[in-house]
């Protein structure tokens, strides 16, 4: 009886690591539980010798688990320790990644898009409801939406998460109409179509200019053989799409409008959001070149960063992080933290094609992590976070034996 159990773990271990994917739009409290029974069924299962060995080889393991631990190493030069273990936690998902490295088969790949996909309708549903309550007609009842601020219409978690995921998704539903079986191009297609609807009022600047970069590796994905042809494709989508948003959508042309506007004025007005962005990246460049071998630790930053801040831009608001998740690892960290950074971001399994359907797909990951990170500490929030690590464990992990040797 006992053997039978530990031979279904494995089933029931991948069963769940599935289930995940649906929840990276939404909480991620499900998550933790979620995870919690896979490490049961993990250590109930056994094989502790064979589960190392498939560790060590996995280069992907060594350089998620050196990305985590690097923050605990800068803790001993932070001085303010307690916010040195917040920043932390907040890695946590990379720290867990073993567990999932352990779960995870490649060729599960597709039922984890399915079911990210299918976690993200939902949400895209309830962000519509959102949206026609909010602007159509407001005398429906008020729907499920985060209450951080008055125009987010994302049911679960604010645009500044929400709309990298929807870019991701956008991109994920484009290659299935693409590239899928014929039976199913029609519903991925209109799929992909409501996401970028969903993206245009999401209000979230970073994940429409994530997913402009997605939209170009995918028309380079697709006419591979004609670049020229691509690059101009490209540009069109892109500039139409842009043009189309622009004239149909009050809020995105607002949004736009706003952005070029205080970039124009960025030498005579304060706080505006473009301009502390700028701000924020330039006094964080600042705080690098005064730390740049080891940083400032974990802890230091939002007090270092006020010390240059002063310096620099006295009128302006500071900042607890840069919006930048390059700029944040090399102020903490160092160069030793963005040597690693980058072997998070474009690992050595991206650099050698393997051959099989999930190429198209490792591309389009990492170029939306590493777009995603010039705009925000992405691989600090939970949900951008899940959403790489879980992608990367399948995707980019080594492809392991079936469980047993079965």
């Amino acid at each position: 009886m006992i053997t039978s159990l530990r031979q279904l773990a494995p089933r029931m271990g991948a069963a769940l690591f599935v289930s995940l994917f649906f929840f990276i739009p939404a909480h991620v409290a499900p998550v933790y539980v979620l995870t919690a029974l896979m490490l049961l069924l993990s250590l109930f299962e056994g094989r502790f010798r064979e589960k190392w060995t498939i560790l060590r080889g996995d280069s992907l393991f060594w350089i998620f688990q050196a990305f985590f631990w690097i923050i605990p190493l800068s803790l001993l030069w932070t001085e303010d320790l307690a916010a040195g273990l917040k920043m932390l936690g907040r890695y946590g998902f990379f720290l867990l990644s073993p567990l999932y490295l352990l779960v995870a088969r490649r060729e599960h790949a597709g039922k984890c898009i399915l079911v990210f996909l299918a976690g993200i309708a939902g949400a895209e549903v309830l962000a519509y409801y959102n949206w026609l309550q909010m602007h159509v007609v407001p005398e429906w009842p008020r729907g499920i939406r985060v209450q951080k601020e008055a125009e987010d219409t994302a049911p679960f978690v604010d645009h500044i998460l929400y709309a990298p995921i929807l870019a991701w998704a956008g991109y994920l539903a484009a290659y299935r109409f693409l590239f899928g079986e014929a039976g199913h191009r029609r519903g991925y297609g209109l799929l992909a179509l409501a996401t970028c609807g969903n993206l245009v009022f999401s209000g979230g600047r970073a994940g429409q200019m994530v997913f402009l970069a997605l939209l170009a590796v995918l028309v380079f994905q697709r006419f591979a053989k004609r670049p020229a042809l691509a690059t101009l494709l490209s540009a069109a989508l892109i500039s139409a799409l842009l043009a189309v948003s622009y004239v149909s959508n009050d809020y995105f042309r607002s949004r736009l409008d706003m952005a070029v506007e205080e970039i124009a004025s960025i030498d005579n007005t304060v706080n505006t959001s473009t301009g502390l962005r700028l701000t924020f990246y330039a006094n964080s460049v600042r705080l690098f070149t005064e730390h740049p071998l080891i940083g400032v630790g974990a802890g230091d930053f939002t007090r270092e960063y006020a010390r240059v801040h002063e310096q620099h831009s006295p009128g302006w608001l500071t900042t607890t992080n840069p919006h930048n998740q390059y700029l944040f690892v090399l102020t903490t960290t160092g160069l030793l933290g963005g040597a690693i950074l980058l072997l998070t971001l474009f690992p050595p399994a991206l650099w050698r094609r393997q051959g099989d359907k999930l190429d198209h797909l490792r591309i389009g990951l990492v170029v939306f992590i590493g777009v995603s990170c010039l705009f925000e500490d992405y691989l600090w929030r939970s949900n951008t976070s899940l959403l790489f690590v879980l992608f990367a464990v399948v995707l980019l992990g080594k492809p392991k034996p079936v469980p047993g040797g079965r």
